[in-house]
């Protein structure tokens, strides 16, 4: 092989990569954010999953950008692992097609493509029909780099040495993975590889005995580059990045023993060799999918059980309060906000899951928003030390003073919020669940909408303390009180249910009552929040009489 050839080689490969960079941005701006919609909303079976996750990466010809996207939403809480574990195997079948387009024999047509995509781009008024135009130009692109890469092999087949490299890989499957894996995670993705290895194919250069191994080393690769773009994700994305790594590596080491009748089933669904390569690529990621499916459960349970990131294993601490901070009080108080509001969003989730143990009879669930009291209370804890060492080493105004007693008092209030749904709240769920005892459907009904009112009420508090707005703190003040009121036309309804002789309103009744009472209070402390942001406001500027 000479030096041009190796030349040409390399710019047919350099043409296949911006080819399909411009197929993929112009196919996912035509796509916008109905990709997310469909990402979203099609997740809520595992079966749907698979669709979804299938469907967004034929679009977007990319299964780690799909993953990518998984990450973010698990990161924030929109997906669970299951869930997202289900998407992952429809991103691998979905990024097959790719490789199902390039086995196709359309050099010819590729510089028409060229030509007409080009031609669209750059002429058309409509930003759709522009970006189509690129996603053609794309297209175009990518199969005349692979007839560059194809014809640049050409002088490979009449090569003894090539030859005998073909037979050793063909013999050492191990080598012809590993080589794939590296090429993958330096091109970042498996298309380039496999289409190369295609292209190879087309030209009688690569045969599928030694192409096989490869096509599974190659989606061995695909895993390297989620894991890098989750370092910086919560936990739960950083899972999703595991997750997809442990599907392609146990899938590869299911199908390692198998490559001689994987090759001799391409070769019954006939075609070139190019197009056996694209099939087994295919064929290993579909069969994959169906195998993992029915499992994500429990392989959700196992990831979460045993992958802890490094967020996890540390000891729970604060994140804001920096000790050199103290030096300047005006930063001191801006950090302890910082730290106070982390702990309000820790307090507001366990609100709004304390009645998830009520309807899944989970104890398991139970114990993890218990946990998260304990977090809330190193971080009251926390808070309260840091401000108090603010007013031992710096001498404050009245003002500042009274901030440090503020924030102290609503930290103070948070943890009892915390202190309700663990001690009270929590409790209530494990006696429901120990005496096999059931709410009656209309009880339950105004428990739910009660709890979705307070948690409410306990979003608009906080973000009224947050941006110190007045009239959003006024408003969250209106909606205490008329939650109190709430509450006494709840518990008359819930008598007159008693009345009438309901008997899963009687067996439960003390545990209704007592749920509403509860859920007041935590209304009654949040609205602290707003009670602080109404009272500064009025209180008159330092140095006014």
């Amino acid at each position: 092989m000479s030096l041009l050839d190796v030349s040409v080689l390399l710019g047919g490969l350099a043409v296949f990569l911006h080819g399909l960079a411009l197929t993929r941005e112009g196919l996912q701006i035509m796509a916008g954010e109905k990709l997310r919609t469909v990402l979203f909303a099609l997740t809520r079976n595992r079966l749907l999953g698979l669709v979804s996750g299938a469907m967004v990466t034929t679009v977007v010809q990319s299964s780690t950008a799909t993953t990518a996207m998984l990450v973010g939403f698990a990161g924030s809480a929109l997906l669970t692992l299951p869930q997202a574990m289900a998407v992952v195997l429809g991103a691998d079948v979905g990024t097959t097609l790719t490789v199902q387009l390039l086995s196709f024999r359309v050099a010819t047509w590729s510089l028409a493509l060229v030509a007409a995509g080009f031609g669209i781009r750059f002429t058309s008024r409509k930003r759709r029909n522009r970006y189509m135009g690129q996603a053609l130009l794309g297209l175009g692109l990518l199969f005349y780099g692979m007839k560059l890469m194809g014809d640049a092999t050409l002088p490979l087949r009449a090569s003894p040495a090539f030859a005998e490299a073909l037979q050793y890989l063909a013999g050492r499957p191990f080598a012809g993975l590993a080589a794939a894996a590296v090429v993958t995670v330096m091109m970042q993705g498996s298309a380039p590889t496999i289409g190369l290895l295609i292209a190879m194919a087309g030209a009688g250069s690569m045969h599928v005995t030694a192409a096989l191994p490869m096509v599974l080393g190659a989606n061995v690769g695909t895993t390297l580059t989620p894991i890098v773009a989750a370092a910086g994700a919560p936990a739960e994305g950083k899972r999703v990045a595991f997750a997809h790594g442990v599907f392609k590596v146990v899938g590869v080491a299911l199908w390692l023993p198998f490559l001689g009748p994987l090759q001799r089933l391409v070769a019954l669904l006939g075609g070139p060799e190019a197009r056996q390569i694209a099939n087994a690529h295919t064929l290993f990621n579909v069969v994959n999918a169906l195998l993992f499916l029915p499992f994500v459960g429990a392989g959700a349970a196992l990831i979460t059980r045993y992958y802890r990131p490094e967020e996890e294993r540390a000891p729970f601490r604060p994140r804001y309060l920096d000790p050199r901070a103290l030096e300047s009080p005006a930063l001191a108080f801006g950090n302890a906000q910082r730290e106070f509001l982390r702990m309000a969003d820790l307090v507001g989730d366990m609100v709004k899951d304390c009645l998830r143990p009520f309807e899944q009879n989970d104890l398991d669930l139970a114990a993890e928003i218990e946990a998260r009291d304990d977090q809330v209370d190193i971080l009251d804890r926390e808070i309260r030390f840091y401000l108090a060492k603010l007013g031992a080493e710096e001498a404050m105004t009245p003002e500042q003073t009274q901030r440090q007693l503020e924030l102290i008092s609503l930290s103070s209030d948070l943890e009892n919020v915390g202190d309700v749904v663990n001690r009270n709240i929590l409790a209530l769920a494990r006696r429901k669940a120990a005496h096999g005892l059931a709410f009656s459907q209309p009880g339950w009904a105004e428990i739910r909408g009660f709890h979705e009112k307070v948690c409410e009420n306990y979003d608009l508090a906080t973000v009224a303390f947050s941006a110190g707005d007045e009239e959003l703190a006024r408003k969250v003040l209106r909606h205490r009180l008329a939650i109190v009121e709430i509450e006494a036309q709840l518990k008359e309804q819930h008598i007159g249910r008693l009345a009438q002789g309901l008997r899963e309103s009687i067996e439960t009744s003390s545990m209704h009552l007592d749920l509403l009472s509860f859920l007041r209070r935590i209304n009654g402390l949040v609205g602290n929040l707003a009670q602080a942001v109404v009272e500064r406001r009025q209180q008159p500027a330092e140095g006014t009489p």
